[in-house]
């Protein structure tokens, strides 16, 4: 069955989720052998899509989760949201408020553990929030170092079978610090999975997720209820996928790829990606509304004021950081591998030397602690030593200044 959730904004369904259905039609009983009674870690798991892959992990009967993040209303709402389904069946269910890689939630997966599977989904998501050097040090941090802890942790006392993170399109030849954090997150999971008896890690990268937390989409649900302009970039094509089918692409990783690759979507993301413009007009036509495209704040805020069907859409230009007209899923030096589904494929990373690796973390690491003091360029130039297909796109505005 596909997810009505893109069809119902006018955004589906695309011949990639119909595939995705198949595969996942296909190994649904692989799966449902592998999950059936096991214990499983879900970091980040209040989030979009580590909401979704606990919804689809209840679905096979796990003994044991444990669910970590560090936002505990989400995990509230979490809780609260798999009572209320009647969901969980006979799983004794963990949610717990932590930094996953501090001692306590380090301590955490010790106690809990061994797993048959580690999620992780913590990071730190949004280009915007590489907009100064501390929200950039905060990024690195959770996405590099505190990734690089926790996977060292799993693989030193042998807490996981598998373990799993969640990459992004924008890892491929990063053009944003984001991008590069998360190409450097594959990279310090795939290398501590290779100490002897450490879990077999595998990613994915895959597009956007439609209306997932904090994303211009999620943005149209709240400024239509206030009554607001929707805005959206000029120029910028992007592809989406709902959030289940986000957790199934994750689920199909775990279970298929070798250890050491990421799965990432097989097909042309600029054939079947979609003007983020368009987007908000199926947004308004679903809710009866007609959308007009406007250039200046003050068109925008007078039409949203006007009686009658039509609505504003601000249309702004492609100019802040870290932006590329279309997203990409696989960069320079990287090898497809097939991995026999319809949708998905595996990817080789390029080598990095280890020695080089620790070198760089570890100065990434002295930058966050404060031990040594860093520019955004110094930030750059120990990124680019080990990820030479790093092209930051720097530019002066942010998106904090659109509205």
């Amino acid at each position: 069955m596909l997810d009505p959730t893109l069809e119902a904004e006018g955004l589906g369904p695309t011949p990639f989720s119909e595939a995705l259905a198949g595969d996942w039609a296909a190994r649904r009983g692989e799966i449902a052998g592998q999950l059936g009674g096991a214990r499983v870690l879900v970091v980040g798991a209040a989030g979009t899509i580590g909401g979704a892959a606990v919804r689809q992990l209840l679905g096979f009967n796990p003994a044991r989760l444990e669910l970590v993040d560090l936002d505990e209303n989400g995990l509230a709402r979490l809780a609260r949201d798999i009572r209320s389904r009647g969901e969980g069946g006979g799983a004794a269910i963990g949610f717990n408020a932590l930094d996953f890689a501090g001692w306590p939630g380090l301590a955490l997966a010790e106690a809990a553990g061994p797993f048959d599977l580690v999620l992780n989904f913590a990071a730190v998501k949004h280009v915007r929030s590489e907009k100064n050097l501390f929200t950039l040090l905060h990024m690195i941090d959770v996405n590099v170092v505190r990734q690089r802890r926790f996977a060292g942790h799993l693989a030193k006392l042998r807490l996981a079978r598998r373990h799993f993170v969640v990459s992004t399109d924008k890892a491929a030849d990063p053009a944003s610090f984001m991008g590069a954090t998360k190409l450097l997150l594959e990279a310090v999971a795939f290398g501590a999975s290779e100490q002897a008896d450490a879990p077999v890690s595998t990613a994915a990268r895959f597009a956007n997720v439609a209306y997932s937390s904090g994303s211009l989409l999620e943005s149209y649900l709240q400024r239509f209820e206030a009554g607001q302009a929707l805005a959206a970039p000029k120029d910028t094509r992007r592809y989406f996928i709902s959030a289940r089918d986000g957790a199934r692409i994750c689920l199909l990783a775990q279970l298929a790829c070798a250890g050491g690759r990421v799965a990432a979507p097989k097909f042309d993301p600029a054939s079947g990606s979609i003007e983020l413009a368009d987007t908000a007009a199926a947004f308004l036509r679903t809710r009866g509304r007609r959308p007009v495209f406007v250039e200046t704040p003050e068109e925008a805020e007078a039409l949203a004021r006007a009686p009658g069907s039509d609505y504003p859409v601000l249309l702004t230009p492609r100019d802040t950081a870290g932006e590329k007209e279309v997203e990409v899923f696989h960069g320079a030096g990287e090898t497809i591998e097939p991995l026999n589904f319809g949708a998905l494929e595996a990817l080789r990373p390029a080598a990095i030397e280890p020695a080089a690796l620790t070198a760089a973390v570890d100065t990434l690491e002295a930058f966050v602690t404060g031990a040594r003091r860093a520019t955004p360029g110094d930030i750059e130039a120990v990124i680019r030593g080990v990820l030479p297909s790093f092209a930051h796109a720097a530019a002066e505005a942010s998106l904090d200044d659109r509205i």
